[in-house]
C-alpha cells in the first residue's frame, strides 16, 4: 500500500468523501473526528502526511499543528478550511504545508498530497 495519510475532519460526510478520494487513490488512510484523537493515531501508528480540517470541537487546527510539529517536525500538513482569521496566527502559516479553502476541488487535493509526497522531507 502506498503512503498513511491521518484525516482528521469533523464532519463525517466530509472525511468520508476524501477519505475514500485519497483510498482510490492508493494512500492508507487513518481517520479522526477530532485533534485528540489524531495524537492518538498519530502516537500509534505514526503517518506521512495529515489533512486537518480548522474549526473541530476538542483540539481546533491551529492547536493540532502546534502539537503534531512538536511529535514530528517535518510532518507535511494541508489544512483544509472555510475559516481563517488572525486568530489563526504566525504558527498556521509558517508550519502548515498548505491550506485548502473549502469547498476545495478534489483534483486539486489529490494533486497537493502527491507533491507533497514527492518532496523529500527531513526526518524527525
Amino acid at each position: 500500500m502506498g503512503a498513511t495519510v491521518l484525516l482528521v475532519e469533523d464532519d463525517r460526510q466530509n472525511r468520508e468523501l476524501i477519505g475514500k478520494v485519497l483510498r482510490q487513490d492508493g494512500y492508507e488512510v487513518l481517520e479522526a473526528c477530532d485533534g485528540a484523537i489524531a495524537l492518538e493515531i498519530l502516537r500509534t501508528f505514526g503517518c506521512d502526511l495529515v489533512i486537518t480540517d480548522f474549526v473541530m470541537p476538542k483540539l481546533n487546527g491551529s492547536k493540532l499543528v502546534e502539537q503534531l510539529h512538536t511529535l514530528q517536525p517535518r510532518l507535511p500538513i494541508i489544512l483544509i478550511t472555510s475559516y481563517l482569521s488572525a486568530m489563526s496566527g504566525a504558527t498556521i502559516l509558517t508550519e502548515v504545508a498548505e491550506i485548502l479553502a473549502k469547498p476545495f476541488d478534489l483534483n486539486l487535493l489529490r494533486s497537493t498530497v502527491r507533491r507533497l509526497l514527492d518532496t523529500p522531507h527531513a526526518t524527525n
